[in-house]
């Protein structure tokens, strides 16, 4: 079982940080991938899709990479890592869902009681976003980032160069915070998925 542990490794590393801009990861332009590929002479590719590997090693973006003998991984957070954390988000939610069935049932709103239990309710709903927040936008970058770098240190050579591609949708809670954890670790980050990047490449 992994531990999460961020350090910097002793490699120059580069990342580059890209999105896709269709939903169907079937499509990708390839010829622009294949461009990027030799001309920044990347090592391997990180994924950030919501994809079933099996189904992804038959897509005409896998066979392009394999024909130029890239290596790509799906980086994620381990379901494990995610541990009590998810189960309490379940267990709160079915009490939440059960604190607000009896709510609606209660015929006086207004009471004291009513208004204790639409408190309380809320307490939970909040405390339920607090850790969804938590699991997105701190632990499962942290492990994404984490593995990138496991993934680098492997590399033989002393200066690696790698690309991440992002799914959209899923781009624009998480790249930030990768961004921001890989350069915490000395990692040199070129990010074009911001709006007033002086480039934008989307793949």
């Amino acid at each position: 079982m992994e531990v999460l542990e961020l350090k910097p490794i002793e490699k120059r590393v580069c990342a580059y940080v890209a999105k896709k801009n269709k939903d169907d990861f079937h499509e990708f332009d390839l010829v622009a991938i294949r461009d990027f590929i030799k001309k920044k002479k990347i090592d391997f590719i990180t994924l950030d899709f919501n994809v079933d590997m099996k189904e992804f090693n038959n897509s005409e973006l896998a066979k392009t990479l394999n024909e130029m003998n890239v290596k790509y991984f799906q980086v994620d957070i381990p379901e494990y890592a995610m541990g009590y954390i998810y189960q309490e988000i379940v267990e709160k939610t079915q009490l939440h869902n059960d604190l607000c069935d009896e709510y609606e049932l209660m015929e006086d709103k207004d009471s004291l009681k009513g208004e204790s239990l639409k408190n309380w309710i809320d307490m939970i709903r909040e405390n339920i976003q607090e850790k969804e927040i938590y699991i997105s936008l701190r632990l499962r970058p942290q492990w994404i980032v984490k593995k990138m770098l496991d993934i680098a240190n492997k590399v033989t050579s002393e200066e690696v160069s790698f690309l991440h591609l992002v799914q959209a949708d899923i781009c624009e809670d998480i790249c930030t915070q990768v961004t921001e954890y890989l350069r915490e670790l000395e990692v040199k980050v070129v990010q074009y998925t911001k709006k007033h990047n002086i480039i934008n490449i989307e793949f």
